[in-house]
């Protein structure tokens, strides 16, 4: 038994814990690279399901918290805004043009 390090085909990163011979660990670790992790995973199931899990802004994390009773830890954002839910995306506009004015402001002032 052992974690091991995985990249996911999706982008995210983390853990998985295997068990066995060497070298069925690493033929799973491969595996495991070459397709989207369970959170990623779950999200779309939630979707195509129209579960009202998907409509989350924690989505990902609470699918990262079921993945991680099933031995495998994914690093997620806390937060991730609906792409097709307007007021989400303005509040994170709206954070994104509030940090780029800080931003020039630390530039004008050298």
């Amino acid at each position: 038994m052992g974690w091991t390090k995985i990249d996911w085909a999706c982008g995210h990163s983390g853990e998985i814990q295997l068990y066995g011979k060497m070298a069925d660990r690493e033929s799973k670790a491969a595996f495991e690279a070459g397709r989207q992790c369970m959170a990623c995973w779950l999200v779309d199931q939630w979707e195509q399901n129209s579960d009202p899990r998907a409509k989350r802004e924690d989505r990902y994390k609470l699918a990262a918290q079921i993945a991680e009773g099933k031995s495998k830890r994914i690093k997620v954002a806390d937060a991730v805004p609906l792409k097709n839910d307007k007021a989400s995306l303005m509040a994170e506009r709206d954070k994104l043009v509030a940090r780029i004015a800080e931003i020039d402001a630390m530039i004008e002032e050298e």
